[in-house]
């Protein structure tokens, strides 16, 4: 039954697409702008949620290896877990690090430069060091997956796109 109703999206996807392609390039931007828009502060939402587009939660981070009691501090155990209750990617969901971009062809929500490699890195869940520096420790980062589109996405395009039709 799935797979009938999944099989009818796309066909609907593809007369939508041949549709847009009718549109004035101008016209196509503006669209491909609201979509953009769209998907960057969904993605937003999503990473600010530590969960992942379909929304299934982020990987926990590791803790830290515990620290030796000093006098006159709390005991290790009263900061146990603290670092599990951080959000991640703080940064990486701000408009500043989460660029939306449009032409009269496509329309893209991601990162660039220093903050493209970082997600790149969490996204696919591959080997990096823990900071810039070459000499610190080599770590494999578990997929956390912070791009991407889920049904909902599907259908808030199609009503962008049905409604840049209506004009």
């Amino acid at each position: 039954m799935a797979e009938a109703i999944g099989a009818g999206i796309e066909g609907l996807e593809t007369y939508l697409a041949d549709l847009a392609a009718r549109l004035e390039p101008g016209q196509r931007k503006r669209m491909g702008m609201r979509i953009a828009a769209y998907l960057q502060r969904a993605r937003a939402k999503s990473i600010g949620a530590n969960v992942d587009p379909e929304g299934e939660p982020f990987e926990p981070r590791k803790s830290p290896p515990p620290r030796r009691r000093r006098r006159g501090r709390p005991d290790v155990e009263a900061r146990k877990g603290k670092i599990k209750k951080r959000k991640m990617f703080l940064r990486a969901k701000t408009s500043q690090f989460l660029l939306k971009e449009a032409t009269a062809d496509e329309a893209r929500v991601g990162y660039a430069g220093a903050m493209a490699r970082i997600m790149t890195v969490h996204q696919q869940g591959l080997v990096d060091h823990v900071t810039r520096d070459p000499r610190s420790p080599v770590v494999k980062y578990p997929m956390r997956r912070v791009l991407g589109l889920n049904e909902q996405d599907r259908g808030e395009i199609l009503d962008v796109v049905l409604a840049a039709l209506g004009e």
